[in-house]
């Protein structure tokens, strides 16, 4: 059963982050002196762009300059080939992509009021290719840009274009995927304007055909099938790091049919798909540019954003690192960006194990016999029988020990109550609206479990729960929590039937949490001693859980 979950738009860098080795694809020379800024586009500052096209007498040659990783890693320009164009204007258009970057123009764009409360007017910027051969019938005069105010996205657009070509030809030249073989849209500093202000959205995502509808606001920037769209912060306009656009192409490439939504299974609420679905973009993204980290400079020395006022998502240092030993259950969050950590380091710890490319066919063999309801342990189990099959025992027990290390052979989603909020994320808590149709009885259970060691003697336990309603723009909403609870290690077990409304559970007590305490036991009935599990269920809006204190008479 999958569930229909009202939340899940698009597969994303952020939600608050191969033939192996260097990609060096078209690279002949390593040009010096290059103005590295890492400056976005300042929409209040656009200019018009001379396109500079050649005159028609002059042929046009499909060389540029990129960053090969990103302005950190690799700060000097290359020179590359623009492989597969096919655009008679030269503009960024091929077999495989079809790249423009977006104009903020309060004209042109499209207009949208969002209700929040109060009526809040959206103008959307406009998707217009900018990135042409200059007078010579190349794009080699195009260079990044030297401040904010003077970034037309034209550079934005060769590196989209370029990488993009990388990536696809990756995935068709080493294991035969046809899959994108037709021109993928990509859109690149992008921006909103909101409160008669420009704002980029600090993101990066992948939304399949039609997927804009979901996010409620009536945008879909002109676009009808499938596209990666890019933002940026107030430092860093995002296209400008390669393993960003590989994160976000894998996802177009291999998370397009598999791996996406959220669905029941005996312990609750399961989005470890997502999980898996960042992990493996993550994993490709770092073996094709031959880097642990992803997103080493969009994603770091990162600023929240702010829409009208309201902070819209954290800053710091967000990028996510495959060399980071994670592992189930300590380090689960719900979030999917953040649990991805504890699959692509096994993954990367397999790769190290069997070298690149023999990693690299292991990981590719599993991800392709994944659906939608696959999570850690059956990505594990296929991951475990890909490497056997392709190169024997040896390599079995390599891969099987990398996954064992992290928890994910066998991960109950159960979170000792003190690992709430250690990675600076609070738990989300679904309302029940979130999901057509709602297997459960006027509640949704929580995508994790939680457990406490209740000591020897105790008379009485009280667990205090923090959690919030609401939040976004509008804030508010309702807090409606009840804890179901049973003596043991083993989580709560769901199991449901054939109608809406029909799922029961095993706990042993459910009791409400009022005024953010529920508490059981007493003298004459005392709790059993040792661990005891719960899960909170959600009867009201949508909630966040930072933190459950248990005390002990």
């Amino acid at each position: 059963m999958m569930l229909r979950h009202s939340r899940v738009l698009a597969v994303s860098l952020l939600l608050p982050a191969a033939a192996c080795g260097d990609d060096t694809k078209g690279t002949t020379t390593d040009t010096t002196d290059t103005d590295t800024s890492t400056d976005v586009s300042d929409a209040d500052d656009a200019t018009e762009v001379d396109s500079d096209q050649p005159d028609t007498a002059v042929p046009v040659q499909p060389l540029a300059k990129i960053y090969r990783v990103d302005p950190l890693i690799t700060p000097n320009l290359e020179e590359v080939e623009l492989e597969h164009l096919t655009s008679t204007d030269g503009s960024l258009r091929g077999s495989y992509a079809n790249v423009r970057s977006c104009t903020p123009d309060a004209e042109r764009g499209q207009k949208v009021t969002l209700n929040i409360g109060i009526p809040l007017e959206i103008t959307s910027c406009v998707p217009e290719a900018k990135a042409f051969p200059g007078a010579d019938g190349t794009y080699r005069d195009i260079a990044p840009a030297a401040s904010l105010a003077t970034d037309d996205g034209r550079f934005a657009e060769v590196m989209m274009y370029h990488h993009m070509q990388v990536v696809h030809d990756y995935f068709k030249d080493n294991f035969g995927l046809t899959d994108r073989d037709q021109p993928l849209e990509a859109v690149t500093n992008v921006q909103i304007n909101v409160c008669n202000a420009w704002t980029m959205i600090a993101n990066a995502a992948f939304f399949p055909a039609g997927s804009f509808e979901q996010l409620g606001l009536g945008l879909d920037f002109g676009i009808e099938g499938d596209s990666i769209i890019f933002s940026g912060s107030s430092k860093r306009n995002f296209s400008l790091d390669a393993a960003v656009i590989y994160h976000e192409y894998t996802h177009a490439m291999l998370g397009a049919t598999r791996l996406s939504g959220v669905f029941p299974d005996k312990e609750g609420l399961n989005n470890l798909p997502g999980a898996l679905n960042e992990a493996y973009a993550d994993y490709f993204a770092a073996t094709i540019t031959n880097q642990s980290a992803i997103g080493n400079f969009a994603l770091n020395d990162f600023e929240g954003m702010k829409i009208c006022g309201f902070e819209m998502g954290g800053g710091g240092n967000l990028a996510r690192d495959l060399e980071n030993f994670r592992s189930c259950p300590g380090d689960l969050t719900a979030e999917v960006h953040a649990d991805s950590e504890m699959f692509s380091s096994a993954l990367w710890q397999i790769r190290k194990d069997l070298g690149a490319t023999d990693a690299d066919k292991v990981v590719l063999q599993a991800v392709l016999t994944l659906t939608d309801t696959s999570d850690f342990q059956i990505a594990a189990a296929a991951t475990i029988d890909a490497a056997e099959e392709l190169f024997g025992a040896e390599a079995k027990a390599k891969v099987e020990k990398a996954m064992a290390d992290r928890g994910l052979i066998d991960c109950e989603r159960v979170l000792p109550i003190e690992r709430i909020g250690v990675r600076g994320l609070d738990v989300t808590l679904e309302s029940p609206s979130s999901f057509q149709v709602n297997p459960y009885p006027g509640y949704a259970p929580g995508y994790l479990q939680y457990s406490f060691v209740v000591p020897e003697g105790t008379k009485k336990v009280t667990l205090t729960v923090t959690a919030a309603a609401g939040g976004g723009f509008g804030g508010g909403g309702s807090l409606n929590l009840e804890a179901a609870l049973k003596p043991g290690v083993k989580p709560i077990r769901y199991s449901y039937g054939f109608t809406a409304g029909s799922a029961i559970n095993d706990a042993a007590l459910t009791l409400p949490v009022t005024s953010g305490k529920v508490s059981f036991g007493s003298e004459e009935s005392p709790p059993e001693a040792g661990t005891w599990t719960f899960a909170l269920h959600n009867k009201g809006d949508g909630a966040s859980l930072s933190k459950v204190v248990a005390t002990f008479e």
